[in-house]
């Protein structure tokens, strides 16, 4: 595990105890107006472990870099999924859904005057870490010149193993080590993402170095 390589990451891996997330599912009323649950939509991002069955139909956007994300609702301690039907029944269409999901993001970063990182050294390699502490951190790929803010205007390996943890390591980084970080990460969130390395350069995202062949199988949304 990733606390077997360094002593104080436990608390980059949260999740809430699942009565709260079974409470929070069945207290969601989606029969509700599109203007009350659009400051709730979010970008979902793919994760690696496939979804239950019945959980189809969903949209998605290709974003540069190739991402290619879907929709979800946030809920608090999880994230629902949003599928075509549920569009159809708020009257809004796909491409405005996803323009809402991001400005939602957009909106919490002009929140906040300052984003507190945590600076660590994993395997001996001085890393940065950055968490919202609200959903949506991974969600700062689709937006490189915010990430390159909010990361400190650094260049570097840029690493989403979950929905709510951005790490940056040196460009140099071995791609092993950092591939084995997402898979410890993986092991430790059941909704886990399903994403490659990137490269973060003058605030430009780009996929940055081809890793193993998958052992999963990645799905969308989480």
């Amino acid at each position: 595990m990733l606390a077997a390589m360094t002593s104080r990451h436990e608390d980059l891996v949260v999740s809430a105890p699942v009565d709260e997330v079974v409470a929070a599912i069945e207290a969601v009323d989606l029969k509700v107006p599109w203007r009350d649950v659009a400051p709730s939509l979010r970008i979902a991002l793919p994760r690696r472990r496939s979804l239950p069955p019945g959980t189809e139909d969903l949209p998605t956007r290709s974003y540069p870099a190739g991402i290619e994300a879907g929709l979800g609702l946030d809920i608090g301690p999880a994230m629902l999924f949003v599928n075509h039907q549920q569009l159809a029944d708020w009257e809004v269409t796909k491409d405005h859904a996803f323009d809402c999901a991001l400005a939602n993001v957009k909106a919490r970063l002009g929140a906040r005057n300052q984003f507190a990182l945590l600076h660590e050294r994993i395997a001996g390699v001085p890393s940065v870490a950055f968490q919202s502490r609200e959903g949506w951190a991974s969600s700062l790929l689709l937006l490189p010149d915010e990430l390159a803010r909010v990361m400190g205007e650094r260049n570097g390996l840029i690493l989403a193993p979950m929905r709510d943890l951005i790490l940056m390591m040196p460009l140099d980084t071995d791609p092993e080590l950092a591939y084995m970080l997402l898979d410890e990460f993986a092991s430790a969130d059941m909704n886990a993402l399903d994403l490659p390395l990137f490269s973060l350069i003058d605030g430009e995202l780009t996929q940055a170095i081809a890793g193993p062949e998958p052992t999963h199988s990645g799905s969308l949304h989480h």
